[in-house]
């Protein structure tokens, strides 16, 4: 009797050692998960897209102002030839910023696909709650889209 109490109280220590070991196993792995300078070291690209991102994504958000697409400065005293010319160098910079528009939601959508990846490896059930938010919001956008549909045929 005195033995299998021996055997029980050795199989609880080591029981809580290997409890201990794999808490700190875990806490390492937190740890790193969490810490920028380890994540850059494992994926530099996806870190600086990210950053790359957010930038774009902060200068659209803080940067945009409000100013007429095109508009053309037609001057009667100038000719019909300056004006062509500037009317094809905004037709050219709204090209320009078109382009660089469908840039910036390329490496957002990029970067936003690529964090939501490293977020599911490296936060236990977040996959599931995203899928969850975002089943969650299509349902509600669909059901938002029969009332707007119906007041717009209405209104």
């Amino acid at each position: 009797m005195g033995q299998e109490s021996d055997q029980i109280e050795h199989r609880i220590a080591s029981e809580r050692g290997q409890l201990g070991y794999n808490l700190n196993v875990l806490q390492s792995k937190v740890e790193d998960a969490t810490d920028w300078r380890v994540q850059f070291r494992k994926r530099p690209m996806l870190m600086m897209s990210a950053a790359l991102g957010g930038g774009l994504l902060l200068a659209s958000i803080l940067g945009r102002r409000s100013r007429p697409r095109y508009r053309p400065r037609y001057v009667e005293d100038r000719g019909h030839l300056e004006h062509e010319h500037r009317r094809g160098t905004e037709i050219q910079k709204q090209r320009a910023l078109e382009t660089f528009d469908t840039i910036k939601g390329a490496v957002i959508g990029v970067t936003a696909d690529r964090v939501k990846d490293w977020l599911g490896e490296a936060v236990p059930g977040f996959r599931e709650h995203f899928e969850k938010t975002a089943q969650q919001k299509r349902s509600a956008a669909v059901s938002d889209e029969p009332r707007g549909m119906s007041a717009s045929a209405a209104g």
